[in-house]
């Protein structure tokens, strides 16, 4: 098994007595980023990275082959986020409010500190905007789709030519803003907060695909975090995409918290990591809620081989610092 190690930047692999061996280690963690893992042939495995240079953020697809190597082999998902923006037609933030209500959230905006990336915080209706972060990846016949959660698209990379293309754009959906979510939100804004006027009012949050399989039936699988407030609400959805034509269908929307990862079974069940819900859970066909499997501490990704399913947890770590995770695994039989 292939695992990423985020924020130590190294790809490890796991043997099945649960002993590791470092396969790659970025040569600077501080200076980029690290996510993703897949196996492909050869004994080789691909994972995305990012670095920072003079101009920007860099971002490709990287295969590293069973000797060690690295290759880039794909061009920069940053520029193709700049040329195409695929969610640039899509709206998020507060709809349909009235100009008095819109220009009080406005003000909270105007006031609110920046963001975590440091942008500025957006609420009112807004455009996709030109954002890119590659969060997974699955490879198959020469081609590696990323799942862009900046973007909110998922991309389909050429291996044999690092061209990138726009496989598909994930909708938004629409909730109604609660008292609840409000007090989450203003726990985010500084000190500023969000007037009682958006309690009853539709809000869009970015849905932010976090990975994608494929399925034995050739379609692509895709869970979502929805942005901020999925961290703390069981908002998550799980999309099913064609990767033919790109139409995306939601087919489990309920019961999902902070989903990061999925898995896809034989018989067509679909395993979450509800990082934020502290559990592995299970979504029959036809269903559209998830039902507890086991419970696991801030669950970042799982898969299932040959009836097990395995995951990575303790992203967190005790006290909210990181450095214990851990795969765990767990004996799988389809309808528990």
């Amino acid at each position: 098994m292939t695992v990423t190690q985020a924020f130590a930047g190294a790809v490890t692999q796991v043997d099945r007595r649960g002993e590791q061996s470092l396969r790659y280690q970025v040569p600077d963690p501080a200076g980029g980023g690290i996510s993703g893992a897949a196996a492909g042939r050869h004994g080789a495995t691909y994972h995305l990275e990012t670095t920072v240079g003079a101009t920007g953020p860099e971002s490709q697809v990287i295969r590293v082959d069973r000797d060690g190597h690295r290759t880039v082999v794909s061009d920069d998902l940053w520029a193709h986020e700049k040329a195409d923006n695929p969610d640039g037609d899509q709206t998020y933030g507060f709809t349909g409010l009235d100009d008095q209500r819109a220009a009080a959230v406005t003000a909270v905006e105007q006031s609110a500190p920046p963001g975590p990336e440091g942008g500025p915080i957006l609420l009112n209706e807004y455009p996709g905007i030109i954002e890119s972060g590659g969060y997974q990846l699955t490879v198959d016949r020469g081609t590696a789709c990323v799942a862009g959660a900046a973007a909110n698209a998922i991309l389909a990379v050429d291996l044999r030519t690092g061209e990138i293309s726009t496989l598909a754009v994930i909708p938004g959906s629409a909730v109604t803003f609660t008292e609840e979510h409000r007090a989450f939100a203003d726990g985010m804004l500084g000190g500023a907060t969000l007037p009682d006027c958006v309690v009853g009012a539709s809000y869009t949050p970015e849905p932010v695909p976090t990975d994608v399989e494929i399925g034995k039936d050739g379609r692509l699988y895709v869970s979502t975090l929805q942005g901020a407030l999925g961290e703390a609400f069981p908002l998550s959805t799980v999309y099913r995409v064609s990767p033919r034509s790109g139409h995306t269908r939601a087919i489990a929307d309920r019961g999902m918290q902070g989903t990061t990862g999925l898995a896809v079974a034989p018989n067509g069940d679909i395993l979450v990591a509800e990082m934020f819900g502290d559990e592995i859970s299970t979504i029959s066909p036809g269903r559209t809620r998830a039902r507890t499997l086991f419970e696991a501490a801030s669950p970042a990704d799982v898969e299932l081989e040959r009836g097990t399913v395995y995951a990575t947890t303790g992203v967190f770590g005790e006290g909210g610092a990181p450095g214990d995770g851990a795969v765990v695994s767990y004996q799988y039989r389809s309808g528990r």
